[in-house]
């Protein structure tokens, strides 16, 4: 026995039902001394029941125990239980209740109902009832209505408390108009799993298994009242009543004044039993405290601070631990996941240096939803086996999302969020390759409403092949086949709750969802992941319970769908599967409340951050605090308030606290994970108070910090600086880092790998020109705009040119597109008047618009008009390409009438070396030459430089000039072509603020000036603006309003003004003709290397689609930005001639 005492010794047997207290503080071994003493009268009296009641949580954790413990390792006449487990025996033994027991989901789905149909009734909630959260705060209060047996007459004793408070008196009448309304729904058919035990209560006195049964209750930390009303029959029933309670044995337990007092609730729970016992005539024996060892209660006889923890924690005095311990440890760190990292390093010690099993060491945290995820992610890379105890809600299954994501689809009317979020669910069979294209397809089309997605794909993609569309029309004819039979049986309006579950439930059966999911749960449990493996094995049962449930409480009620899709995701949150741990030697992962900690060495316990420990109290529910507080006049007991709460919430963290045997390690975080500030909880000071070197740096603080991989987190980053780091602590961890790993033989090759790797300059990157020839052909041919793209960044010509990668298309109306539509109205807008044999000049204002609305509305249509009617901003946009189509119209006319050159064509290809299409291109045909204009539009902001050109950036316009005169030259065989100008025309209606109505079109028309290069030969300036055109030469003082020439008194040009004459321009011409070959041999001979030009402010990452793919990192040797020098004007030209 060794120095446990002998229960039956101390109580002897009484001659009456008796309750036996066995009192402790937390470590004291008061379960230990209660099921010992059980299992001893168990075996010397085999008649005789015992049953012991635990929390619902614990009762597998109690049977192990048991059977641990037994020396027969059988537990034949002990019975472990919850309260609920004990109604169903004691049911089925009295036949006592046969009405079904409605559930969470079903509870949820019948209120809902109630509330609407009551909704007329209602005063205080009748605008509440579409408030996301209501329901679930309804439902809660109803709950607590039922576990606290509060029935009609106590709520109309709270309703005559409130009578001096109209706004709870509202409430009041209201809840008690729900609560009749769900009562009457329910009754005679179902009974909430709150009110089982009323009725248990009910039924006891005829039960033969406790007739003097000996009752043992254990793990509890107090009662709900319908519990304490079967304590009542329980204490008259049965032969003896054990409860353990855990109270420090120091304190005086007929004191319960002080609610705020650690205790409180532990005294309140023992002198609620007193009086119970006293009530039925039961005898009240003396306490029984287990004894302690050298003054420490056992869990703690090895290690004083721990035991000093539990004597000192939360009491209303202060005492400083003197001794110096390692037994707990308090570290703040980062954020959240650097807690983690933390505690997955002293786990990894633990096992290592200390021969701890896994099964020896607990997490527990505030938050385990947000620690949870993290857990997850930095264990299972460590291999670390840990089951984490909470129920997972089964609403993120495939096959739950795939549900509630239907029902999204239809009322959204097919929408794309919701149609791949159902396609990717990964519950049809539909290769994620064909959803990648179809995807792609969908996006750049916009494809959207049921009749889109049941009709055929017949629009291609630039590039796509006709195979290829039909591939899609054929991944999209599969999908609808699926969709149509739901769409048909649950689309139209005024079906009931059952035609939309059938319909659901046929369509689970038609994508064998059944067998999918059993095929995931092989998968897990091939992949030894048994936790995934059974919540896969159960969440179709459940779903199919969740269905029945809807069926049989409200079958017939018709609903929208908006209403039905609600309530599936209402049943659907609600559902949770239960899990078991997989496996013996594993660490649990809980929370303060519902985990059951026993037999653990070292406890770590994460996240003792302000508003966590304690948890911030969330919003105030149905009633109020000061509500609540003023109810307790009406003498009904309902649920503790939030400040009773917290003292609750304190006995909890002292129990968790003081679980460890050997180690506690608590950490906070500086940061969230969103990267706010965080602060610690009030815990963290006062233990470090009542600790003082828990808190302090140990000497392997290094190792500490290093992390479960071996610092490789840490020196990963720090290589990524170059070693450049800023903070002395952190320069003192980094150097000391280096030092670990060079003294390590191990790791020491390692490091130089890492150290080599982030020093290595970049690599001349080429390919082979084998490899270049098959990438781009031949002939190398290509577009002005790829040879740009090249000396812009030859990396970025590589991914788009060679490798073909492109930006997914979207259905939107991005500025390409506009300029696109721009292009294609103008090039409507020529070919009208050529029909008609018309002249820019000779059509009337009225005519030019009319025609500009009818051009722009043909290229609409042609691009895909559904794209103006997806959305009013795009619908707007369309009214805006007709203002500044109508603007650019009006002023190309007077541009063109200002100069008699005339248009020669439009949209004018050539491909020959390079391929492209002009614009515009206008000729001036004289007795011996002709003169060749060419014209760019831009819908952007397009100015033309001469340097940009030197470096190959703006190729374009010259490369085009020249294809231009080669062309025209066959045109006209016997007349020299002659460069008069080349031009950017940038499409817009800009917005001038002028007083008349001339100086503002005279405004625009500044504005709207064209830019680029012109030939300034008196003999061809003229014929661009006739203002030139002088007696004998060009007219002084003229500034153009067409192109970007200016002449001084003296007739010679302005400085600002952009002129060259025809040698110049034939220059130009070779100047760029070298500087293409140039380009194109480096592309031949595969250069691709990162290279991105900078020049002046200008970048060629700026706008690059390719910036996450490149890896480029100015900070690493090698990876630099080509800086192009800045030069003048006179500098190009001097080279353009030869002369730089």
């Amino acid at each position: 026995m060794g120095f446990w005492p002998i229960l039956y010794q101390k109580y002897g047997k009484g001659e009456r039902m008796a309750l036996r207290l066995i009192l402790g503080g937390s470590g004291a071994g008061k379960t230990y001394e209660l099921y010992h003493h059980i299992i001893g009268e168990s075996m010397k009296r085999p008649e005789k029941k015992f049953l012991v009641i635990v929390p619902e949580q614990f009762t597998m954790a109690a049977q192990k125990d048991f059977v641990a413990m037994h020396p027969q390792h059988g537990i034949m006449n002990i019975d472990i239980l919850s309260f609920m487990r004990l109604a169903c025996r004691i049911f089925e033994e009295t036949a006592g209740e046969e009405r079904q027991v409605l559930e969470d989901i079903g509870k949820t789905m019948i209120l809902r109902k109630v509330m609407e149909n009551k909704k007329n009734e209602l005063g205080y909630f009748k605008g509440n009832l579409t408030k996301p959260g209501f329901i679930d705060e309804m439902k809660s209060l109803l709950s607590e209505l039922f576990l606290y047996s509060v029935g009609e007459e106590e709520l109309l004793a709270m309703e005559e408390a409130a009578k001096d408070k109209p706004q709870l008196s509202m409430k009041l009448k209201d809840v008690q108009l729900i609560y009749k309304g769900f009562q009457e729904y329910i009754q005679e058919k179902y009974i909430t799993a709150e009110e089982i035990l009323e009725v248990l209560y009910d039924v006891m006195e005829n039960s033969r298994l406790l007739a003097n049964s000996v009752v043992c209750l254990d793990g509890f930390t107090g009662f709900t009242p319908s519990q304490y009303k079967v304590l009542e029959k329980l204490l008259k029933k049965a032969e003896d009543v054990y409860v353990t309670v855990a109270i420090d044995e120091r304190e005086d337990i007929t004191r319960l004044k002080e609610d705020f007092r650690l205790f409180h609730l532990s005294k309140k729970t023992i002198g609620r039993l007193r009086k119970l016992s006293d009530k039925v005539g039961c005898e009240i024996c003396d306490p029984v405290y287990p004894k302690t060892l050298h003054g420490q209660l056992y869990r703690f006889c090895k290690e004083p601070a721990l035991g000093f923890l539990e004597r000192n924690l939360f009491r209303p005095y202060f005492k400083e631990y003197s001794e110096k311990q390692e037994n707990i440890c308090i570290r703040g760190l980062e954020n959240p996941r650097a807690e983690v990292k933390y505690s997955l390093q002293r786990i990894l010690h633990l096992v290592r240096e200390e021969g701890f099993r896994y099964r020896d060491i607990a997490v527990v945290t505030g938050d385990l939803e947000g620690y949870g995820r993290l857990i997850e992610e930095e264990y299972k890379k460590c291999g670390i086996p840990y089951f984490m105890d909470n129920k997972r809600e089964i609403l993120k299954n495939p096959y739950c999302r795939l549900l509630s994501g239907l029902l999204e689809l239809f009322s959204k009317g097919f929408d794309y969020e919701s149609m791949f979020h159902c396609l990717r669910s990964g519950m049809l069979s539909i290769e994620a390759d064909r959803l990648d294209k179809l995807e792609n397809y969908v996006l750049a089309l916009g494809v959207r409403g049921y009749e889109r997605w049941n009709s055929p794909f017949t629009r291609s993609l630039k590039g796509m092949t006709e195979e290829e569309l039909a591939a899609l029309d054929e991944t999209r004819e599969e999908i609808i086949e699926l969709l149509r039979p739901l769409w048909e049986k649950i689309s139209k309006r005024g079906r009931t709750v059952r035609e939309y579950t059938e319909g659901l439930y046929q369509f689970g059966l038609s994508i064998h969802a059944y067998e999918k999911l059993l095929a995931y749960q092989r998968d897990f449990e091939e992949a030894g992941n048994l936790l995934a493996a059974k919540e896969y094995g159960q969440v179709y049962q459940q779903v199919c319970e969740i269905f029945e449930q809807a069926v049989e409480l409200l079958g017939e009620e018709k609903v929208s769908l908006k209403e039905y899709r609600e309530l599936l995701e209402t049943g659907l949150s609600k559902a949770k599967v239960g899990l078991i741990p997989a496996g013996v030697d594993q660490i649990v992962v809980g929370d303060m409340e519902r985990t059951r900690l026993k037999d653990i060495k070292a406890l770590f316990f994460l996240g003792v951050n302000d508003g966590m420990v304690p948890k911030a109290s969330g919003g105030g529910g149905i009633l109020s605090d000061m509500e609540r507080e003023l109810l307790k006049e009406s003498q009904v007991e309902l649920a503790p308030t939030k400040r009773e709460s917290i003292y609750t919430e304190q006995f909890y963290l002292y129990l968790n606290l003081t679980k460890a045997e050997r180690y506690l390690y608590m950490t906070y975080a500086f940061c969230g994970s969103d990267g706010k500030e965080r602060k610690p909880s009030y815990l963290i000071g006062k233990i470090s108070r009542m600790f003082p070197d828990a808190a302090k740096e140990p000497e392997d603080w290094l190792e500490e910090r290093l992390g479960a991989d071996g610092g490789l987190t840490y020196l990963l980053e720090g290589l990524a600086l170059g070693g450049k780091i800023e903070d002395a602590e952190e320069e003192r961890f980094w150097q000391g880092l280096i030092g670990w790993y060079l003294k390590n033989k191990k790791l020491k090759q390692n490091l130089i790998t890492y150290i080599e790797a982030a020093l290595t300059p970049a690599a001349e990157s080429k390919i082979s020109q084998a490899a270049a020839k098959a990438l781009y052909g031949e002939e190398n041919k290509g577009s002005v705009t790829r040879l740009e793209q090249y000396a812009a960044c030859a990396f970025s010509h590589f991914i788009s040119y060679g490798l073909k990668l492109r930006e997914r298309q979207l259905f939107r109306l991005a500025a390409p597109d506009m300029g696109n539509i721009f292009h294609e109205a103008l090039e409507r807008f020529a070919g009208h008047l050529k029909e008609e044999g018309l002249s820019w000049e000779e059509v009337t204002e009225e005519m030019r618009e009319s025609l500009t609305e009818r051009c722009v509305e043909e290229a609409a249509i042609e691009y895909g008009n559904r794209i103006f009617e997806s959305s009013s901003r795009n619908a707007y946009m369309l009214t805006r390409i007709k203002r500044i189509m109508k603007r650019t119209l009006k002023v190309l006319t007077e541009q063109l009438g200002a100069g008699s050159f005339v248009p020669s064509g439009y949209e004018v290809t050539f491909s020959e070396e390079f391929y492209g299409r002009i614009d515009r291109l206008d000729l001036y045909e004289a007795e011996n030459e002709v003169y060749v204009k060419i014209i760019d539009y831009k819908s952007g902001h397009k100015a033309f430089d001469i340097v940009d050109l030197s470096y190959g950036l703006q190729l374009q316009l010259v490369v085009y000039l020249h294809a231009a005169m080669e062309q025209a030259g066959r045109n006209y065989p016997d007349k020299q072509m002659v460069p008069a100008g080349i031009f950017y025309y940038n499409l817009d209606d800009p917005i001038v603020d002028k007083d008349t109505k001339d100086k503002v079109e005279h405004a625009i028309l500044k504005e709207l000036k064209m830019s680029g290069l012109v030939n300034g030969e008196k003999e061809i300036l003229p014929l661009l603006d006739r203002q030139f055109a002088g007696e004998e030469g060009l007219s002084p003082s003229v500034k153009s309003q067409v192109i970007p020439v200016e002449t001084l008194k003296d007739g010679s040009f302005s400085k600002g003004s952009s002129v060259a004459d025809t040698e110049g321009f034939e220059r130009l011409i070779a100047y760029t003709e070298k500087l293409v070959q140039k380009l194109s041999q480096e592309i031949k001979e595969g250069t691709t290397r990162i290279n991105p030009y900078k020049l002046g402010d200008k970048c060629a990452c700026d706008y690059c689609s390719y910036r996450a793919v490149c890896g480029f990192d100015k900070k690493r040797e090698g990876y630099a930005f080509r800086k192009l020098r800045e030069k003048s004007k006179e500098e190009v030209w001097r080279e353009i001639y030869g002369e730089g």
